[in-house]
C-alpha cells in the first residue's frame, strides 16, 4: 500500500490521473470515515483531474494516534499542507465531504497560495449549526409520532444560548429510527452497502485498522477547535468556491446555505434535488460532472 511520511507519521494515500491536470485533494468526513468508500468516485474524477485522497492521521490505514497524544482540527489541516509540500504539488483544490468540508474551508483560509479553488460536499462548517440542522430536520417527525423524549431533545438543541459542544453532543444522541430515515430521506443502508460491494475493493487490512476511528473521533470531540464556527472564513476566501449540497442533507442546513450564498465572494451553489448527505453515491454522474466542469473552468 502507498504511504507518505508527513510530520513523522505514515499516511496512507491514493493517487489517480495525470499530474498535468488540475489536482484535487479529497478530505474525507466521518469524522474518521477514511477515503476507502470514495475510491470509485476518485477514479471517475481522474479522467479529467489529478486526484489525491488519503486516510487522515489516526484513521484506518494511516498511523494510529498514540495513547497520550492530543489531536486537533488544525493539526489535520497543517498535515494536509505538509502533504502537499512532500508530494511536490504547487497548489491544488481541496474537496471536503462533511467534516472534511470544515478542513477544506480552514485550509483554503489558512493557505490561500496553495489553494486554486475549494469544493465543499455537504460540509460541516459549524458544530452548532450542524446540530441545529439535524434537530430542525428531525423534530417534525418526532412531533408527528408523539415521541416526547426526542421532541424535547430537539427543542433543547434549538434553544438560544446553548453551547456548540452541548448542542453537538445532544444531536449525536438523536434517534435516527426507520420513521426518521423515511421522512428525512436518510440513505438506505442496503443500497449503500450494495454500492460498496459492487464498486469498492476489499482493502485487506488487519482488524485493528477498522476501529481506529473511535479514538480519532474522541480526540477530535475533546478538542476545542472542533466546536468553533468557521462560517466567517467563507467571506475571506477569494478563490472560487463550489458548494454541493443535497436537498435533504442534514449536515449543511438552510442557515449555512444562505450564509454561503450571501457571503462567498466567488461562490457557486449546486443543490442536488432528491439527495441527502452522499451526493457522490446518490447522483454519481451529476456529481462527477459538476466537479469536473468547475475544475476545468478554472483553466479558462
Amino acid at each position: 500500500m502507498p504511504y507518505i511520511n508527513v510530520c513523522g507519521k505514515q499516511i496512507y494515500f491514493e493517487e489517480y490521473g495525470a499530474d498535468n491536470k488540475p489536482t484535487i485533494v479529497y478530505l474525507h468526513g466521518g469524522p474518521g470515515e477514511s477515503c476507502l468508500t470514495y475510491s470509485y468516485q476518485a477514479k471517475k474524477l481522474s479522467e479529467y483531474c489529478h486526484v489525491i485522497s488519503f486516510d487522515q492521521y489516526g484513521v484506518f490505514r494511516s498511523d494510529a494516534i498514540a495513547d497520550d497524544e492530543k489531536l486537533t482540527v488544525n493539526n489535520l489541516v497543517e498535515m494536509t499542507e505538509q502533504m502537499r509540500i512532500v508530494l511536490g504539488i504547487n497548489s491544488w483544490i481541496p474537496l471536503g465531504h462533511s467534516f472534511g468540508g470544515m478542513l477544506a474551508l480552514i485550509y483554503a483560509h489558512k493557505y490561500p497560495d496553495s489553494t486554486d479553488a475549494v469544493i465543499y460536499d455537504n460540509p460541516m462548517w459549524s458544530a452548532l449549526h450542524t446540530a441545529r440542522a439535524i434537530a430542525e430536520a428531525t423534530l417534525p417527525c418526532f412531533e408527528k409520532t408523539s415521541n416526547t423524549e426526542q421532541t424535547e431533545l430537539c427543542k433543547g438543541i434549538l434553544q438560544d444560548g446553548i453551547s456548540a459542544k452541548t448542542a453537538f453532543e445532544k444531536a449525536m444522541t438523536i434517534d435516527i429510527n426507520e420513521e426518521v430515515r423515511r421522512n428525512c430521506h436518510v440513505i438506505d443502508p442496503e443500497s449503500y452497502n450494495a454500492y460498496i460491494n459492487d464498486h469498492i475493493e476489499d482493502p485487506m487490512v488487519p482488524e485493528e485498522c477498522w476501529s481506529r476511528f473511535v479514538t480519532f473521533r474522541q480526540r477530535l470531540f475533546d478538542s476545542a477547535d472542533f466546536y468553533e464556527s468557521y462560517l466567517p472564513y467563507i467571506s475571506d476566501i477569494s478563490s472560487p468556491q463550489l458548494l454541493i449540497v443535497g436537498e435533504y442533507d442534514m449536515t449543511c442546513g438552510e442557515y449555512e446555505r444562505k450564509h454561503f450564498i450571501k457571503k462567498a465572494q466567488n461562490g457557486i451553489l449546486e443543490t442536488f434535488n432528491g439527495c441527502a448527505h452522499l451526493s457522490w453515491f446518490e447522483e454519481s454522474e451529476k456529481y462527477t460532472d459538476s466537479i469536473i466542469r468547475f475544475a476545468l473552468n478554472l483553466q479558462v
